[in-house]
């Protein structure tokens, strides 16, 4: 140990030594790892959403079963589709898989079940696009903007509702 050190101990007092610790970890983590820029609209974002809506919350569900599968020559067994994104809750499943469509644009290819008929909003910080599903369930919302957080809101019709599905189910935001 350096004699300037010998009387300090790991409790000793904050002198300038720590400082210029403390400034090389700053410098590191903010060219490193630094906050996301759109960080408070993200949490505005969800604030606005949980105010707005008494709704349920949807989770990402990871998948752990295997799929069958069929190619044009054989059968075989795989995890699914490594994009696919699926929100359970209770008595909802939503399945979305973003694609492209444009240079810069995304499709959201999305299967909600069970069957039946949905009003889907898919919410941005760039604002709202909305979607009905077929009696299937499915739905297409096209024209995204990749790289943006996004939040979907599933409205089940009355018929849907009236055997026990909730008035609406939220998503938690993931990015495209």
């Amino acid at each position: 140990m350096r004699p300037e050190f010998e009387d300090q101990n790991e409790y000793g007092p904050f002198d300038s030594c720590d400082e210029r610790i403390l400034a090389v970890i700053n410098e590191l983590h903010h060219r490193d790892d630094p906050l996301p820029e759109d960080l408070n609209e993200r949490v505005l974002f969800a604030l606005e959403l949980e105010a707005a809506l008494d709704a349920r919350v949807a989770s990402i569900s990871r998948p752990t079963a295997l799929v069958l599968t069929r190619s044009d020559t054989e059968l075989s067994v795989e995890q699914g589709d490594p994009a696919s994104i699926t929100f359970d809750c209770e008595t909802v499943t939503v399945m979305v898989t973003p694609r492209p469509s444009t240079l810069r644009e995304l499709r959201l290819d999305g299967w909600i079940g069970p069957e039946g008929i949905y009003e889907v909003e898919l919410r941005s910080s760039e604002g709202s696009k909305l979607a009905s599903t077929d009696e299937s369930g499915r739905f297409v919302l096209e024209g995204l903007p990749g790289g943006q957080m996004f939040q979907l809101v599933i409205r089940p019709d009355e018929s849907l509702q009236r055997d026990g599905l909730p008035a609406v189910v939220v998503t938690p935001a993931v990015r495209l």
